[in-house]
C-alpha cells in the first residue's frame, strides 16, 4: 500500500465510521458506549491531526471548508457534551439516545457521506492515472459498501417515514379531516424525508436488479402516500408498508452479508499497512 492507496483506505474507513452514526436513528434496548467513543475519536481526530482527510480538506478551497463545517456540525449534534441526541450517563456506563431526532441525523449524515464518496472516487482516479493504484481489492470494497449503504439508508428512513405518515393521518383524523398546524408540522417532516430518499437515489451508483427490487416498490409507496399513485386493489397502506419494509430489510441483509467480510478484511489490511508505513517513516527519521 503506497501513500495514494493509504489515503484512499483512510477515507473509506472514515466514511464507514461516519455513516455508522445512523445507528442513533434507530430504537434499541442498548447502545454500546465503546462504539460511540471510538466513532467520536475517529470522526474528531481525523479533522484535527495531520491526516489525509485534513490535508484534503485544507487544500480543497471553499468546498473543503464547507465539508469541514458539516463534519463539525455533526460532531456538535451527536458527539459533543451539548448533544441532545446522544448522551453518556454520568458514570459513562450507558448511552442514552433520543431516536425521535432521527431526521436530524439523516439530514447531517447523508450529505457528508456523498462528499466523502466523491473524495474517494477522485483519489482512485488520480491513483490510477499515476499508476499508483496498488490495491485493486479496494474497488470491491467500494462497490459493496455502496450497495449496503443505499439499502441501509432506505431501510432506516422507511421506518421513520412510516412513523411520520401514521402520525399525520392520526392528526388529520383527530381534526375530523381538517388541516391543522400539527398536521402541517408533520407534513413538513414528511417532505424532508421524501427529499432525502430522492437525494440518496440521485447520488447512487448502485445499478443491479437486486437494488431496484427494493427501490422501485419503495418509491411507488412514496407516490401512493402523496396521492400520485393508487394503492394496489384490495390493500391498505398498512399492508403495503409491511410488504415494502420486508423487501427492503431482506435486500439490506443480503447486501450487508456481502459487504461485511470484505470490509473486515480491508480494515485488518489497512491497519497492518499503516503500521508498516509508520515504521518506515520512523526508520527514515532515525
Amino acid at each position: 500500500m503506497n501513500n495514494y492507496t493509504a489515503a484512499i483506505a483512510s477515507f473509506i474507513r472514515y466514511d464507514v465510521v461516519l455513516f455508522n452514526t445512523l445507528e442513533y436513528a434507530t430504537k434499541k434496548d442498548k447502545y454500546e458506549v465503546a462504539a460511540y467513543k471510538a466513532r467520536q475519536e475517529i470522526i474528531s481526530k481525523e479533522i484535527e491531526l495531520n491526516t489525509p482527510l485534513k490535508n484534503c480538506l485544507d487544500n480543497s478551497g471553499e468546498a473543503g471548508k464547507n465539508l469541514l463545517e458539516k463534519i463539525k456540525e455533526l460532531i456538535r449534534l451527536v458527539y459533543s457534551p451539548e448533544s441532545t441526541i446522544v448522551k453518556l450517563g454520568a458514570d459513562e456506563s450507558e448511552l442514552r439516545v433520543d431516536s425521535s431526532q432521527a431526521l436530524t441525523i439523516y439530514e447531517n449524515v447523508l450529505p457528508i457521506h456523498e462528499e466523502l464518496r466523491k473524495i474517494v472516487e477522485a483519489h482512485v482516479v488520480a491513483a490510477k492515472k499515476n499508476n499508483a493504484f496498488d490495491e485493486p481489492s479496494f474497488e470491491d470494497v467500494i462497490v459493496k459498501e455502496e450497495y449496503f449503504y443505499r439499502s441501509l439508508v432506505n431501510m432506516l428512513m422507511l421506518d421513520t417515514f412510516d412513523h411520520f405518515f401514521a402520525e399525520y393521518n392520526k392528526a388529520r383524523q383527530e381534526a375530523k379531516g381538517a388541516i391543522t398546524p400539527q398536521s402541517n408540522f408533520i407534513q413538513n417532516d414528511i417532505n424532508k424525508i421524501v427529499n432525502l430518499f430522492q437525494f440518496s437515489r440521485q447520488n447512487a451508483t448502485a445499478r443491479n436488479a437486486e437494488y431496484y427490487s427494493m427501490v422501485d416498490p419503495l418509491f411507488a409507496l412514496i407516490e401512493m402516500t402523496g396521492g400520485r399513485r393508487d394503492l394496489p386493489e384490495g390493500k391498505n397502506f398498512g399492508q403495503v408498508f409491511v410488504e415494502v419494509k420486508t423487501k427492503v430489510r431482506e435486500v439490506t441483509q443480503k447486501f450487508e452479508l456481502a459487504w461485511k467480510p470484505v470490509y473486515d478484511q480491508f480494515i485488518v489490511h489497512f491497519q497492518e499497512e499503516v503500521k508498516k508505513l509508520q515504521e518506515q517513516a520512523g526508520g527514515q527519521q532515525a
